[in-house]
């Protein structure tokens, strides 16, 4: 049975033959992640979406929320205050002073 491995790749210059979306999985993954995509998952067309991440995050911040590092929290996912505070409010933690924060009853 033949090797179906890319590794051959890594014997020649490549990167001025790859198109765009092969260009930014080779630049921003490397070229182990881009091999192991292309000997996966061949001529398939990929869409990741954002929702699973967004999924994760929230599960993160209900984990890792102690009650005063909400700025943390905000700087180690890369999202905003709002996003943390409906995530706290999705599980039922509002702090004094902050019901209907993003509830809709503040004018929004």
């Amino acid at each position: 049975m033949p090797d179906k491995s890319l590794s051959w790749i890594r014997e020649i210059e490549f990167t001025d033959l790859l198109d765009k979306d092969a260009q930014l999985v080779y630049e921003h993954c490397g070229l182990d992640v881009f091999i192991a995509v292309w000997e996966a998952l061949p001529s398939m067309n990929l869409y990741i979406s954002t929702k699973p991440l967004d999924r994760i995050r929230k599960r993160y911040i209900r984990k890792y929320f102690t009650g005063g590092n909400v700025k943390e929290l905000c700087a180690r996912l890369n999202v905003s205050e709002r996003f943390v505070y409906e995530v706290l409010e999705e599980k039922g933690v509002v702090r004094e002073g902050q019901e209907g924060l993003f509830s809709g009853t503040d004018g929004d």
